[in-house]
């Protein structure tokens, strides 16, 4: 391989190569919906005060039966703008027709026909002469070979051209008249210049249609919505009917509305999107200006709220602005034990007011510990100042000054007097729950929850607990170790339910049971359990037996029958009453 050494002061300079041209057809997608888009662009560009759309169905020879990617309609798009003067300019890359003024104001690229350019079009024109009378009209016929430079296309003189100026764009297409129809619906619908279909005015809506508050920046305009139900990535700028998302701000507030803004461009050359379908915008010093700006609309509509109810970082940087927001209440959402089942959705308490004994659980306990830790609240009397924590306040001073619970610490004492961590108390190796003793009930519980108060030393706040959770979180009912004081008035149902709670998660995997199956076997289990440790051994069995025959033989019975069962392994007798029956 021969090396050739660079000379001192060489130069590079851009330039497109030839393979490019050949690859032309590739570069834009040329469905209806960009094809309209741009077209209409263009059509806006010239000064269009309407713009026509028809189609026609392409007549076959008899007996031709066609493919199902074999053209259907012949599509027309027919505007009265300027016309286009030179159409050489259609199949130069990057060149347009357009004066320096708009090129400059919109970044016109002059490469919206390649929409067009796998398809193959049709193009006539008409300008109007400098004395205000019809010039010449032409029309060209393009196919992909024009576009990429393979062979060159005759312009000829059309006196079917748009009468007395215009611009006619055909295409044929193969998709239905209803999905051409549903495409210029959704290019039409946000652009400036009314257009028809068949005869029929293209329904349009104001792009900032439903918003609270307006104002102008830098030739946007803005428009801000509250609680405006939005997707991901939804547009929120509108480029005269071109739509695109650029991630404009929303603003969500503590408890309250969601403020959002969307923008539309009226004449904005600072604004960069890039080429050639615009679909994104440029990603420089303007644009953040731009969300920036918006940002700050958003806060300024928000102070013409009644209750705005700002997080403090939102209040901060309008304060800096010099727009005031006035702070949220000093409302928190009640701290409520979180449980297993993360599908299990409930609806949040409402707020309530947080006055200065409040505590904030500033952690995050696991379900068992967090349904126990409600129960000994409740019974201290202390649940109701419990509070969810909410980061988005932090700053405030009403809520810095609120005491917070960062942890939790349990201990058991036993009924030899000894008191021991929470943790040191764990099932044996057995899983069968019914099979492994119970130990004996302790003789108390004691949570020992962590306090941070501001500006002050920690604290710690004792709380009697009648019941705790032993073992590991996230652990089906035969792996979990209940310890409930003796002295507790806890019954078999409440305790169940407190299980449930803490420690039904239910499997999604593919050969798993129902939720509803999981959810009734977990139920029994976990009476079985309440009822060993509160109970005894012999009560457990019969709730067990008891429900297995609820669950799985009272259907069976007529009303109004009695039905006794009775069961000496391995025979069982059921005798029902009226008329007699016995079966074994």
């Amino acid at each position: 391989m021969t090396h050739t050494a660079i000379p001192p002061g060489a130069t590079i300079r851009a330039r497109v190569h030839d393979s490019a041209l050949k690859r032309v057809t590739k570069f834009w997608a040329s469905r209806p919906i960009e094809i309209f888009i741009e077209t209409l662009q263009n059509s806006r560009r010239a000064g269009a005060t309407r713009v026509h759309v028809t189609v026609e169905t392409l007549t076959k020879p008899p007996g031709h039966t066609p493919e199902p990617s074999e053209p259907r309609l012949a599509v027309s798009i027919t505007d009265d703008g300027a016309g286009i003067e030179d159409p050489a300019v259609l199949l130069s890359f990057g060149e347009n027709g357009w004066n320096d003024e708009l090129v400059a104001r919109e970044d016109a690229a002059g490469m919206g026909i390649l929409s067009l350019a796998h398809r193959g079009c049709r193009i006539a024109s008409r300008v109007r002469t400098p004395d205000g009378h019809a010039g010449h009209g032409w029309s060209v016929e393009l196919e992909p070979e024009h576009f990429t430079g393979r062979s060159e296309a005759p312009v000829r003189p059309d006196d079917g051209a748009p009468y007395p100026s215009g611009t006619t764009v055909e295409f044929q297409a193969a998709e239905s008249a209803d999905m051409i129809r549903a495409a210029l619906a959704n290019a039409a619908r946000h652009y400036p210049v009314p257009v028809t279909f068949e005869g029929e005015t293209v329904e349009r809506k104001a792009f900032l249609d439903g918003a609270v508050h307006a104002e102008t920046w830098n030739g946007l305009a803005f428009g801000v919505y509250r609680d405006r139900r939005q997707s991901y990535m939804e547009p929120d700028l509108n480029f005269f009917g071109l739509t695109v998302p650029v991630r404009l701000p929303t603003v969500e507030t503590v408890h309250g509305a969601v403020w959002s803004v969307r923008a539309d461009v009226v004449d904005c050359p600072g604004l960069e999107l890039l080429l050639p379908a615009r679909r994104e915008p440029v990603e420089n010093a303007f644009l953040e200006e731009l969300r920036q700006a918006a940002r700050m609309a958003i806060y300024r509509a928000m102070a013409a709220d009644p209750e705005p109810r700002p997080a403090f970082a939102d209040w901060n940087r309008a304060r800096d602005a010099g727009i005031e927001l006035p702070p949220p209440p000093q409302v928190l959402r009640p701290w409520r034990p979180s449980i297993a089942d993360i599908d299990d959705w409930r609806e949040p308490p409402r707020t309530a007011p947080a006055g200065p004994d409040a505590l904030v659980v500033d952690f995050d306990p696991e379900p068992p510990e967090a349904q126990a830790l409600w129960r000994a609240a409740e019974r201290a009397g202390l649940a109701e100042r419990f509070f969810e924590a909410d980061r988005r306040l932090e700053g405030y001073e009403w809520h810095d000054r609120l005491d917070r619970v960062t942890g939790i610490d349990t201990q058991v004492t036993a009924n030899d007097g000894k008191t021991r961590p929470l943790g040191d108390f764990l099932l044996p190796g057995q899983k069968d729950t019914a099979r492994t003793p119970l130990p004996p009930r302790p003789a108390a519980i004691r949570m020992t929850l962590s306090v941070r108060s501001a500006g002050g030393p920690g604290r710690t706040l004792h709380l009697p607990a009648d019941l705790a959770f032993a073992g590991e979180a996230w652990s089906w009912v035969g792996d979990v170790l209940p310890l409930v004081t003796a002295d507790s008035n806890v019954e078999p149902h409440q305790l169940a339910e407190l299980l449930r709670r803490g420690f039904f998660a239910p499997s999604d995997d593919a050969d798993a049971d129902s939720w509803s199956t999981q959810a009734q076997r977990f139920d029994e289990d976990a009476l079985h359990v309440a009822t060993r440790l509160l109970c005894s051994e012999d009560s457990a069995l019969e709730v067990s037996i008891a429900e297995t025959v609820r669950r799985e033989i009272l259907h069976l019975v007529p009303n109004g029958r009695k039905v006794e069962i009775s069961i000496t392994r391995p025979d069982v007798r059921v005798v029902l009453g009226d008329p007699a029956q016995a079966t074994t």
